[in-house]
């Protein structure tokens, strides 16, 4: 799939690769960084902020696979400790980084400044050991970081005033209502427009791991870059919905989710199959969807299609006015929803909600 992004696009899309080291063996992740050494971005993220009691409200005890990396072992040291930034920034360089993460987790929104103050103590040990090779701020932090003003300005003001030029942040969402859907927090969307602004007046580079289409709009806007992949929670860095577990009779069926590219949003397989042919939708193919088309829905094929067509999306920004380019895609989705008769009118999960959010601030 990288393959047909890099030569469907060249270099109008930078393209990277994250490998998330708790849910990998040393083994796995071997193999897996030898797939794609060819790749010229390889982020190989410690997620620190699954370390029990350092603040993460959904940390639970780490299961065996994350609990065998040394990092996860124990919370760091209270004070910044050189031995525990360097095996950090080891497990990245053994399996394969090509850009290294600084060794901090997440960040209180209690007593705000002298946490962020305090993370950013463990990035200057980071770039103390790294030297002049590539490094992005880590940093994991609540969506209140971006929709609480104060907050807001807390973090943009540290980013403006450090010598670091590349930031890489993590937000925790509140609860999606749709899972694989988009987020419709306004204060949120708000925060990630104003962060995006600020970092490319302030010529930093901001990257939005987890962050899904979100993170598109947002680049629109002036990020350069975030990270979605096939599965949810690669999609969304978000407290998720807690579902009771029926005792009787079988599970309910899964639902065959299909990314469109005409509404920007992800629906059942069925739903998409009934709107393609309406007046107003647009085919934007990948050789995924062509699959399914020809073989029928399965979801890996599905998850590929998904990360294809956002890359499709993302290379369609290489322009002087990326923001313009996503409002007029952003307009002719709902333009399509709102030419949609009563009978044919999509709903619940399959419906976007959040094209009418994105416009205004795209304009």
């Amino acid at each position: 799939m990288l393959d047909y992004l890099a030569s469907s696009h060249g270099r109008d899309l930078g393209l990277g690769t994250v490998m998330r080291l708790p849910a990998m063996t040393a083994n796995t992740a071997r193999t897996f960084m030898g797939k794609v050494a060819h790749v010229p971005l390889r982020i190989v993220d410690p997620e620190l902020w699954r370390i029990p009691d350092t603040g993460w409200p959904e940390a639970t005890a780490l299961k065996a696979t994350a609990a065998a990396w040394p990092h996860l072992h124990t919370p760091p040291p209270a004070k910044v400790s050189a031995r525990w930034v360097e095996t950090v920034l080891n497990a990245q360089r053994d399996h394969g980084a090509s850009v290294l993460l600084s060794a901090t987790g997440w960040v209180s929104e209690v007593n705000a400044a002298v946490a962020l103050r305090n993370a950013l103590k463990w990035v200057e040990e980071s770039r103390r050991q790294v030297g002049d090779a590539p490094m992005w701020v880590n940093l994991t932090l609540d969506s209140r970081w971006l929709s609480d003003r104060t907050l807001r300005n807390i973090l943009l003001n540290e980013i403006v005033e450090s010598n670091e030029r590349d930031w890489y942040l993590r937000f925790y969402w509140p609860e999606v209502a749709t899972r694989y859907g988009q987020l419709l927090d306004e204060a949120i969307l708000a925060g990630y427009q104003a962060l995006a602004r600020e970092c490319m007046l302030e010529d930093k580079r901001l990257y939005l791991p987890n962050s899904g289409l979100t993170g598109w709009f947002a680049t629109a806007l002036g990020a350069n870059g975030f990270s979605t992949g096939q599965a949810w929670p690669e999609q969304a860095f978000a407290r998720q919905k807690v579902i009771a577990i029926k005792r009787q009779g079988p599970p309910p069926a899964p639902i065959p989710r299909i990314f469109d590219s005409t509404v920007l949003h992800t629906m059942d397989h069925n739903e998409f199959v009934r709107i393609r042919p309406l007046a107003g939708h647009k085919d934007y193919a990948t050789p995924y969807l062509d699959e399914i088309d020809i073989e029928g829905h399965s979801p890996e094929v599905a998850g590929l299609h998904y990360v294809a067509a956002v890359g499709n999306l993302t290379a369609s920004l290489a322009d002087k006015r990326p923001n313009a380019v996503a409002y007029r895609r952003a307009r002719k989705g709902q333009a399509f929803v709102d030419s949609l008769s009563l009978t044919d009118r999509m709903s619940g999960i399959n419906r976007p909600l959040h094209l009418p959010l994105w416009m205004p601030r795209l304009k």
